[in-house]
């Protein structure tokens, strides 16, 4: 069962690692990245920082499209992970099923337009996919940390 998709710029730290496998008994992180794919050392260091017990498979945006598919309603729980909305948008309209992105720890670059709760900016691109997806009737929500206040993309009104 797919438990959460997430956009994360850090990939597996702390609160991935640790608190979000934990409060959503996660037995695998699916990391889905066209580049962390073909990079055998970023995977043996990403390996590394995932919580013992958790399997971690690298896979490319389409191959981790077809893995997440065959997790959709298998009895292990899955935390789906990328570094960025773009790749997000493209696996939940993919795979509708999933319903919901969750955004997490996006730092501020040089196409940056709007910072919205602490750690979390997004470029226009962003908003525009965002937007289309909560148009399209997906949840977007911003969050940290699972403990955290909830908060949806919606509310920011951004254009």
């Amino acid at each position: 069962m797919i438990k959460l998709l997430r956009v994360d710029d850090r990939l597996i730290h702390g609160a991935v690692g640790f608190s979000w496998t934990k409060q959503l008994s996660i037995n695998m992180i699916i990391l889905a990245n066209d580049a962390i794919a073909k990079d055998d050392f970023q995977k043996m260091t990403l390996d590394i920082a995932k919580p013992r017990g958790t399997k971690l498979v690298c896979e490319s945006v389409e191959k981790a499209k077809a893995l997440i598919r065959t997790h959709l309603k298998s009895s292990t729980n899955v935390m789906v992970i990328t570094n960025n909305i773009p790749d997000a948008a493209d696996i939940l309209t993919s795979i509708p099923e999933i319903g919901s992105l969750n955004l997490g720890g996006i730092r501020k670059n040089a196409e940056t337009k709007e910072n919205l709760i602490g750690a979390i900016a997004v470029s226009q691109k962003d908003i525009e996919l965002c937007n289309k997806l909560v148009s399209d009737g997906f949840e977007v929500e911003l969050r940290l940390i699972p403990d955290g206040k909830k908060t949806y993309f919606k509310d920011y009104k951004l254009q």
